[in-house]
Formats: C-alpha cells, structure tokens, sequence
C-alpha cells in the first residue's frame, strides 16, 4: 500500500528514546529562537554513561564511531555526519577514572516522514524497522527504549 507521498505504508516505524549521558556544552553555538534550537557547533560532555552506541541531548543525537562506519556501509537514509566535541564532567571523572570511552560522532537527522531516519513533530527520532534491525545488529541498544510508531 502506498500513500499521498507515493511511500511504503507497509513498513513499521519505531519511536527510539536513546540514553541521556550527558549535556551541551559551553562550548555549543545554537540559535535558541527556534524550536527546536538550530545547533551550528556541538561540545558534549559525558556525566556518565552506561554502554549505548545511539545516544541523545536535546535536541541532538549521537552515534558511536564503529556503529557509525558501519552505518556507512549501508543504504539506509535520512542523516549525515558531523564532528562533535567531546568532554568529561568532573562527577565523570570522579566516578570513572579509568573508563576508556569510545569515539562519537554527530548524527544530525535530515531525513523526511518514511526514511529511515526522522525527526517526529516532538523532535523524537524514528527509524525504519530495517534501521532498528541494523542498529540492534552492530550497537549497544540495551538503554535505549523502543516504542511502535504510526506513520500518519
């Protein structure tokens, strides 16, 4: 079945509610006249951080680097790639010492209602359930909840 748009109503969508490890940084240049804010530099800072390769910051999203070169390899659409600053809080310095932390990248979601990536009206990210399969394949979903989406 097809809709308006001319696109598969036969796939399944699903809501992705990703770990918050984290905060902007200082360091983040974003016009918060919008909604939501336009982030034109991104600095992260890890308060902790529990093992997820998909994690989130209002209103942006993170990808693992080895989840992300994999990601690279496919087909899938609607985001690209963007460097992201990294920093660690003093609590997280405190509370993990010795913790060697992967590399992350920037997963800014470009992607229109149908793609395998795409921004709800609440800002929520939702993937296709062949994106869902491909991230729970090669990443670390186990703090990342995962609820059915209707694509209207």
């Amino acid at each position: 079945m097809i809709n308006k748009d001319n696109k598969s109503m036969s796939c399944k969508y699903y809501k992705l509610i990703p770990e918050v490890p984290g905060e902007l940084g200082e360091k983040t240049q974003m016009d918060s006249s919008v909604h939501p804010p336009k982030i034109e530099y991104l600095q992260f800072i890890f308060d902790g951080w529990l093992g997820d390769d998909l994690i989130e910051c209002f209103p942006c999203f993170l990808i693992s680097e080895t989840l992300q070169l994999s990601l690279g390899k496919t087909d899938l659409g609607g985001f690209t790639i963007k460097e992201v600053e990294i920093a660690y809080s003093s609590l997280f310095e405190e509370l993990y010492p010795d913790r060697k932390m992967p590399a992350f990248k920037w997963l800014v979601i470009i992607g229109k209602d149908g793609d395998d990536f795409f921004l709800d009206t609440k800002n929520n990210l939702i993937v296709s359930e062949r994106c869902l399969g491909f991230l729970k394949e090669y990443g670390n979903l186990n703090n990342c909840e995962v609820e059915y989406f209707i694509l209207k």
